[in-house]
């Protein structure tokens, strides 16, 4: 290359972050600018309901330095995208410190502006927004949720949603000694992640904390008059002045439309390389619609394990390589409580909605031996399909090792294992952390026996008594 390499990244999030280190990483001749609304640089948004609850002490913590880089990185804080121009590969941009318009040229550009929380459509939701009406997907937004909390009077709040920041939510609102209740439409948590079996114990979890749990019974309306007052539930009135909506986040897909990229179901579209249909212009993160690692079928994944793998992915694309996002599998983990839980791949449903022969295998079992102090068990569950026992999905609760197990079987759909694989897997050992005989591997046998899959067959093999000696060359 004779000349630098002009890359702009719209969003200065985890996506925009990962792929201007691999782009720069990638590519010596490249030069990455950043276009980015704040007035700072980069924070976690996962850490936020943690500062609500108090296990982290300020919100100023949650906050990241990027540092520029001379000739190599550029940060445009304050500024704003407005529209881009494909054709002479520009974006316009509005520097917000002093409302001047400014035109930014690019050789390739990567979008990572995220998405925005979604308001339910319903009476009061709008209007009361700053009076009563809260969200939680930044600093500021959060922020102003605490600062009500701390000065309710009434000290009765309803958190809407039942996904993960949801939950979390409302956990961290009691913990600061507020009555909450939860609310969601669908009878079951997480819908997308779950089946309904696993629920029962979230929602237990949540009671034992003194958190009221609506589930299927979503809100109808918000009263009031300068502030909110009250909520109707299924009908029945419920005092409060906090509402917390969480009923998950929409695509910031305006940005790409002023360039003319075809948006379908509210997300941007791309291919294995994060690419729009429109050349040189990548799309990462919360805006676009990705695959399934299992089987390449349309899926979303907003998580931020997904953003920065796509960002990696559009960096080394954008800088002049040619690599692929292998696909996603959400899985997630969130803590309610003392209650871990994770999940990854299909769901038995959504496993038969596309075409799968899928059964669904549960244990529970002990996570050390019983003599050891203070034993608890998880509770494991896996999808598999029925005609060769491939792993299409698992989910995992528990006071502890609900997560890491996660990640393994993770790893085994990743890997396209399948229970025989997995009851072959050797994993270590010691009774203070594990048993000897894994829940994972007696998942894997039971999963065998109910689904009467025959063990695999072998030809004898008589292995040397000594190792061959190695060469050296």
């Amino acid at each position: 290359m004779n000349r630098s390499l002009d890359i702009v990244i719209v969003g200065l999030g985890a996506g925009g972050l990962y792929a201007s280190r691999a782009a720069l990483s990638f590519s010596r001749e490249c030069r990455v600018t950043f276009i980015e609304k704040r007035d700072f640089d980069q924070f976690s948004p996962c850490g936020l309901p943690f500062v609500i609850e108090g296990v982290v002490k300020d919100f100023e913590d949650l906050k990241y330095h990027v540092p520029e880089v001379k000739n190599r990185l550029l940060k445009l804080l304050r500024h704003e995208a407005l529209s881009i121009d494909p054709e002479k590969k520009i974006v316009k941009a509005m520097d917000l410190a002093v409302s001047e318009e400014r035109l930014i040229p690019y050789d390739a550009l990567i979008l990572a502006n995220g998405a925005s929380p979604i308001n339910l459509p319903i009476p009061g939701a709008r209007e009361f927004v700053g009076r009563g009406v809260y969200f939680v997907s930044d600093i500021d937004n959060s922020r102003a949720l605490v600062e009500a909390a701390t000065i309710s009077g009434k000290k009765q709040v309803v958190v809407v949603g039942g996904g993960a920041a949801g939950l979390e939510v409302a956990v961290g609102l009691r913990c600061r000694g507020l009555d909450v209740t939860i609310t969601k439409r669908t009878p079951e948590p997480f819908p997308r992640n779950l089946d309904p079996e696993m629920g029962e114990a979230i929602v237990g979890e949540l009671e034992g904390l003194g958190i009221r749990v609506l589930f299927g019974k979503g809100i109808d309306r918000i009263d009031g008059n300068r502030e909110v007052a009250s909520v109707t539930i299924a009908g029945e009135t419920i005092p409060c002045d906090i509402v917390v909506m969480a009923v998950g986040m929409r695509a910031n897909t305006r940005l790409a439309e002023t360039a003319g990229i075809a948006v379908q179901n509210g997300l941007v579209t791309v291919d294995n390389r994060m690419e729009t249909p429109v050349q040189g212009i990548y799309a990462i993160g919360d805006l676009v619609r990705t695959y399934s690692r299992i089987d390449r079928s349309p899926t979303t994944m907003q998580l931020a394990t997904s953003a920065y793998r796509q960002g990696m992915t559009a960096g080394v694309n954008a800088a002049g390589g040619n690599t692929a996002y292998p696909g996603a599998l959400n899985t997630f983990l969130t803590k309610v409580g003392g209650l871990e839980i994770a999940a990854t791949g299909y769901t038995l449903q959504t496993a038969t909605e596309l075409g799968y022969d899928a059964r669904a295998v549960s244990t529970r079992r002990e996570t050390r031996p019983h003599y050891m102090p203070d034993v608890t068990e998880v509770h494991l569950r896996v999808i598999v399909n029925q005609a060769d026992g491939k792993i299409l999905g698992a989910q995992a609760l528990g006071k502890e090792g609900a997560a890491w197990r996660i990640n393994h079987l993770a790893l085994a759909i990743h890997g396209g294992m399948t229970l025989y694989d997995l009851m072959d897997a050797e994993f270590s050992y010691n009774p203070p952390i594990s048993q000897m005989y894994d829940p994972m591997s007696q998942l894997a046998e039971v999963g065998l026996k109910r689904l009467k899959l025959s063990p695999r067959e072998c030809e004898t093999v008589f292995f040397p008594s000594d190792r061959p000696k190695m060469t050296s060359t």
